[in-house]
């Protein structure tokens, strides 16, 4: 019997329960933005195929939203995905509570289509620590990514644009290019060192 590697979903479960046991904003690092190193993409990557998407999530439903590199005749390579679950939604942006059906809608937007970093909104959208939502990047048209960096990558958050970008816990899946955390609210991020 050979061994088998952990799965994505092992793994991310492990992750979501590091992450509520007791990882905080105060102890994770924390640079201003001018140290930061955001990956860029290759100028050869193809551009994306829209630099935004927006979609329902309801309470008690799962949602899903991505957007894609061009390809060829249409949509291409996933550029970046966030999922929720059934059971994400926990607060609005103003402290309530979502009920049973409610819904929201979703944006997640690249405000640079050069750079690996989303901005995801509303701003202020909670999750619920035991059913977090979930963000992957892919770095696969990502430049400059040597087996130094790759050691180094992770999805940081920026409350606001100029503040500084505090690092969350985050799988990297060297097989696959791509980079998934799980998020407790909505804000900016960015696939850095």
């Amino acid at each position: 019997m050979g061994i088998r590697r952990p799965s994505r979903n092992l793994l991310l479960s492990l992750l979501t329960a590091l992450l509520v046991a007791g990882c905080s904003d105060t102890t994770a690092p924390s640079r201003p933005p001018a140290d930061l190193n955001i990956l860029s993409l290759l100028p050869t990557a193809p551009p994306l195929l829209a630099n935004s998407v927006s979609f329902q999530a309801c309470q008690g439903q799962g949602a899903e939203g991505r957007l894609f590199f061009q390809g060829t005749g249409g949509g291409g390579e996933e550029f970046a995905r966030v999922t929720l679950d059934g059971e994400s939604l926990a607060a609005k942006p103003d402290g309530t509570a979502f009920m049973p059906g409610e819904c929201v809608t979703i944006t997640m937007s690249v405000p640079d289509p050069a750079q690996l970093l989303v901005q995801l909104e509303p701003t202020g959208l909670r999750f619920n620590p035991a059913r977090p939502a979930r963000l992957r990047l892919d770095y696969g048209e990502a430049q400059g990514v040597d087996a130094n960096v790759e050691s180094r990558i992770a999805i940081w958050r920026q409350e606001q644009p100029g503040d500084p970008f505090v690092q969350i816990g985050s799988a990297v899946f060297k097989d696959l290019k791509e980079v998934e955390a799980s998020l407790l609210g909505f804000s900016r991020y960015a696939l850095a060192y």
